[in-house]
């Protein structure tokens, strides 16, 4: 039996035909600064070769001839992984419970179990149908089981009674869709017999309501414009054309009157178990469900337990201020992998190669040794670990460490290290090994900048999710941390409150369209939360770890606008105006890409399970583009080469011939990503770095100006020590140049570094919600009641 999984010759992406041993049974942690071929080695090339010989030998693969990416690996078991940038689930109705299976059961039991009240028995058996939202039997017949629905505020649409009907949304004299809806305004005024240059207030109430409400079989309006409004907002917002969903500020997304929000019918809302509907149980936090549970009347019941099981899993992997009816998309990375985790835990398996892409994403240093000892639990049942960490209790946790560099991009890729942590840091050619044996440290802010007391941001009456009526300050012209253990109330403080706040009254100067999904969201609306101070502010910047773009073929060139400027250089080059090509044509979305791939690289064949095999395409050998594309070249280069050049390559080709584009390429670089090509997908982008391609445009702008909020999640998620102390400095820099910025973070590393932090507390759930204590580092330390204070 072999004893460790061996690879020789590994060379996929930058990594230098290394050979690796990785010890079987053990925890293994591969570390090195971002870009050094970590998840090139663990993924790319371990998990995808596991993978490929499970579905070989399983009767789902059919055999493709892909480029070898290693000379061999031996000592392979079956392998799972789960990583950051395949994680983000698109799927809304996606939840907690429906991920780990346990809505099902609790359907399961509602339906032996339940005790429905009598005016609400029809005489039909429970069923687990009936307490299933996606079940035509389950679901609100008034929402169809998405517990939301549109509703038009009539009174914002029809502020100005003085206003034409033909004037309703402010189109006159405009072009485009706005324009769109004037004409179609009119044609529906003179189907029903209204002049559209009649203004609201002339209308008689009868003409009134028509014109609202329908009823006269007009085909582009048969229920009145109001339920044409609507139907407009969700096809803008369905196709994210953002711009016009935020013209009808009138529309709005509010829980569903009919079911409360729930998705459920009749018969759900009506059964209980002691008292409580499948409802409510689902929205408790699950370290509460567990003590409900336990104390019930059912307890013994083998489906009981069953759910109970799971439950503690969820909780012992650091989840227990979760609901079930969490929906997955609003999950941190951190916390997808960690659900993930509990199911495997559950599943009691053995001889498994599990691989995790940073675990301790999300988790405060008091929550941390629990997750090691999951994992080294993991291990004792007879499975191997493989983790791409930065965590210095993790990796000292580690029976083995695989240290990649020495640097990131082209730099890196070769095997600077393998063997224990004890010989790992005495290493002398590794830029992660002097942290850890205390040569090199990250700064520590020597002095805070003080606050001006004209300047701050107040908030009172935070009641959302489980924040107890907090009031909070905020000093502007500050570098401001938000510190807690998990679901102890930081994003409910920062993302559900202050950031809807600041959309409401900053007239929607705020600039979250990073993420692709930013134009899908809806507007929140708290009137009981009073917000002052604001008058300082300019703008606020959320620079989350959304995605950079919305299709496949999205990369750092096209998020930052460098791509517009290539192409135009191209297309202005003598050999593409003599075959009368222009910009399209350089470009894999326009005219120049591949009529086979549609300018994608590669085909995906789907063989069974959910799983796809990738391979290039074979018309343009993967790089998306018509060959006469590739035929014209600006000094020596042609458009795909531009596009496979590092950002740090790049920054010296562009240096002479546009200076924008290499001020961006400066920043880029400065950030840490200088090892990142300029054509990497967004499917292959992390969170983390997707978050610092956000931070690069905004600082590579020209004159961004002061007076700015800046709101960063995490940012150290992916990030090396050294490339830590980059990030610091970045911040530190926005500062300087009079902005705010706003972090959250569990790194104390980078808390130490804020002139002054916001803790929540004391605990997860409905143990949090609190404001445990605020100040400087310095105070903090010296505060008793303050958790994170003991490790700055």
């Amino acid at each position: 039996m072999n004893t460790a999984i061996k690879i020789t010759g590994a060379r996929i992406h930058n990594l230098k035909n290394i050979d690796i041993e990785i010890p079987k049974g053990k925890l293994t942690v591969i570390t090195g600064v971002s870009g050094s071929g970590k998840s090139s080695l663990a993924f790319d090339t371990l998990y995808e070769e596991g993978k490929r010989r499970y579905l070989m030998f399983s009767n789902t693969q059919f055999m493709v001839d892909n480029v070898p990416t290693f000379e061999s690996i031996s000592g392979l078991s079956p392998t799972v992984a789960v990583e950051q940038r395949i994680t983000r689930q698109s799927n809304p109705r996606s939840t907690v419970g429906t991920r780990t299976k346990i809505s099902s059961m609790f359907a399961a039991l509602f339906a032996t179990y339940g005790s429905r009240a009598p005016e609400y028995d029809d005489g039909e058996p429970l069923s687990m149908e009936m307490f299933q939202k996606n079940s035509p039997k389950g679901m609100c017949v008034r929402c169809l089981g998405t517990g939301k629905i549109y509703i038009v505020d009539e009174d914002d649409l029809f502020h100005d009674k003085t206003r034409t009907l033909a004037n309703l949304f402010g189109n006159e004299g405009k072009e485009g869709k706005t324009a769109h809806w004037g004409v179609r305004i009119q044609q529906y005024c003179k189907h029903v017999g209204i002049s559209p240059q009649q203004t609201i207030e002339s209308l008689s109430e009868d003409e009134f309501n028509q014109f609202k409400y329908g009823g006269t079989g007009y085909r582009h309006m048969p229920d009145g414009v109001i339920y044409w409004v609507i139907n407009f907002y969700k096809w803008s917002k369905k196709r994210k054309h953002g711009y016009w969903g935020a013209q009808l500020t009138c529309v709005h997304h509010v829980d569903c009157p009919k079911c409360g929000g729930s998705g459920l019918g009749e018969q759900a809302a009506h059964t209980t178990i002691n008292g409580k509907t499948i409802t409510y149980l689902e929205s408790m936090y699950i370290t509460d469900l567990c003590e409900f549970l336990k104390e019930d009347k059912l307890h013994g019941t083998k489906l009981l337990e069953e759910i109970l099981l799971k439950l503690e899993c969820l909780v012992d992997v650091g989840l227990h201020h979760l609901a079930l009816s969490r929906p997955i998309p609003t999950l941190s990375g951190g916390e997808i992998q960690r659900l993930f985790l509990a199911s495997y835990i559950i599943a009691e398996m053995d001889s498994i190669i599990f691989i995790f892409d940073e675990p301790t994403i999300g988790l405060h240093e008091v929550e941390k040794q629990k997750l090691i000892d999951i994992v080294q639990n993991l291990i004792k049942r007879g499975n191997t670990v493989v983790a791409v960490e930065h965590d210095i209790n993790f990796m000292q946790a580690a029976d083995y460490i695989i240290d990649l560099g020495p640097r990131a991009g082209e730099y890196g890729g070769e095997r600077v290290f393998q063997g224990s942590f004890q010989d790992f840091i005495k290493t002398e050619n590794s830029l992660t090994a002097p942290y850890l044996s205390g040569k090199s440290l990250l700064p520590v802010k020597a002095s805070y900048k003080p606050i001006n007391k004209s300047k701050i941001l107040r908030l009172e009456n935070c009641t959302i999710h489980n924040l107890q009526n907090v009031s909070f300050d905020i000093p502007l012209g500050l570098l401001v941390g938000v510190a807690g253990v998990s679901g102890s109330g930081k994003s409910s403080l920062i993302t559900d409150t202050l950031v809807p706040k600041l959309k409401e009254v900053l007239n929607n100067i705020v600039i979250d369209e990073f993420g692709y999904d930013s134009e899908a969201e809806e507007t929140v609306i708290l009137p009981e939360v009073i917000i002052s101070g604001y008058e300082h502010i300019k703008k606020c910047l959320i620079i989350d770890q959304k995605p950079i773009g919305r299709t496949r073929t999205s990369c750092p060139a096209t998020y930052t606008k460098i791509f517009d400027k290539v192409r135009k250089m191209f297309a202005d080059s003598p050999e593409a105006i003599s075959q009368g090509f222009n910009a399209g044509m350089f470009s894999v979305n326009g005219d120049g890409n591949c009529p086979k791939c549609k300018g994608d690289g590669v085909i995906h064949y789907h063989v069974g399970f959910g799983n796809f095999i990738h391979v290039d395409c074979e018309n343009c050998y993967g790089t998306g583009y018509r060959p006469e594309s590739l035929t014209v070249v600006v000094d020596g280069k042609n458009i795909r080469d531009i596009l496979n050049m590092s950002i740090s390559t790049a920054m010296e080709y562009f240096k002479d011939k546009n200076k924008a584009s290499y001020r961006m390429l400066q920043t880029l670089d400065r950030v840490g990503l200088g090892y990142m090509s300029l054509g990497q997908k967004t499917p292959t982008i992390s969170g983390g770095e997707a978050q610092r391609i956000k931070l690069a445009k905004e600082l590579g702008k020209s004159g961004s100006g002061k007076d700015n909020v800046y709101i960063l999640d995490e940012p150290t998620t992916g990030l090396s020590f050294s490339d830590s102390e980059r990030l610091i400095q970045l911040m530190q820099e926005l500062v300087d140049n009079g902005n705010t910025v706003i972090v959250t973070e569990h790194d104390p590393a980078i808390l130490a570094n804020c002139d002054y932090i916001i803790e929540m507390g004391p605990g997860g759930g409905s143990d949090g919600g609190y404001v445990l204590a605020t100040g400087t580092p310095e105070k903090l330390k010296k505060n008793k009641k303050s958790i994170i204070g003991r490790f700055l």
